[in-house]
């Protein structure tokens, strides 16, 4: 069986796009810790509307979660599926993003199936 691998070069670019979705414009990029692409880390520097650019682990809570949303879903849309369980993703958000991720998660519903944990 021949094994699929990810396009990092698409997951960087879906994780723009969709972070620019989530937040209402702003930017992120993705960061290789090493050239060793298989085993190294990630990092995550993004720029909210109205903020300046810095790294995932200075950001709120729900700064974060979206964040977070928006590689998930660069992931997701590289290597599909039809069901998904996401578990207290909307913890950290307020109605405003949670309504923007709502709404985003509704660009999959005719090819994936939901489930989400939350206490909302």
């Amino acid at each position: 069986m021949k094994r699929k691998f990810f396009n990092l070069s698409i997951i960087v670019l879906n994780s723009k796009n969709i972070f620019k979705i989530l937040f209402n414009g702003g930017e992120a990029r993705l960061e290789l810790e090493s050239e060793d692409i298989l085993n190294c880390g990630i990092d995550i520097i993004a720029k909210p509307v109205g903020k300046k650019m810095q790294t995932l682990s200075l950001m709120s809570g729900g700064e974060k979660s979206l964040t977070a949303v928006a590689l998930l879903f660069a992931i997701f849309e590289t290597r599909p599926s039809p069901f998904c369980i996401l578990d207290e993703v909307d913890a950290a958000l307020d109605d405003s993003n949670i309504l923007r991720y709502v709404e985003y998660l509704k660009n999959y519903l005719t090819e994936t199936q939901f489930i989400m944990i939350t206490h909302r």
